[in-house]
């Protein structure tokens, strides 16, 4: 069962890698996927140093269920 207290009442945040990983990006995104079926998106980032590890694995999480993420 996948660690869900990153998700908050109006956002989602937590600790790196502890709440948020990811696996759990990735999961979001094929979520995303699931409810709206975009046909594409952009992914964008802050500059932190885990942000670009986590929109990779949102891009996977995208790409995967059929969508072109930018």
């Amino acid at each position: 069962m996948p660690n869900l207290s990153a998700f908050k009442a109006y956002d989602i945040r937590g600790r790196i890698p502890d709440e948020i990983n990811e696996s759990l990006a990735y999961d979001i995104a094929r979520a995303f996927c699931a409810l709206v079926n975009p046909r594409r998106v952009a992914v964008g980032y802050d500059v932190r140093p885990t942000s670009p590890e986590l929109a990779a694995a949102i891009r996977r999480g995208l790409t995967d269920c059929g969508s072109d993420a930018l």
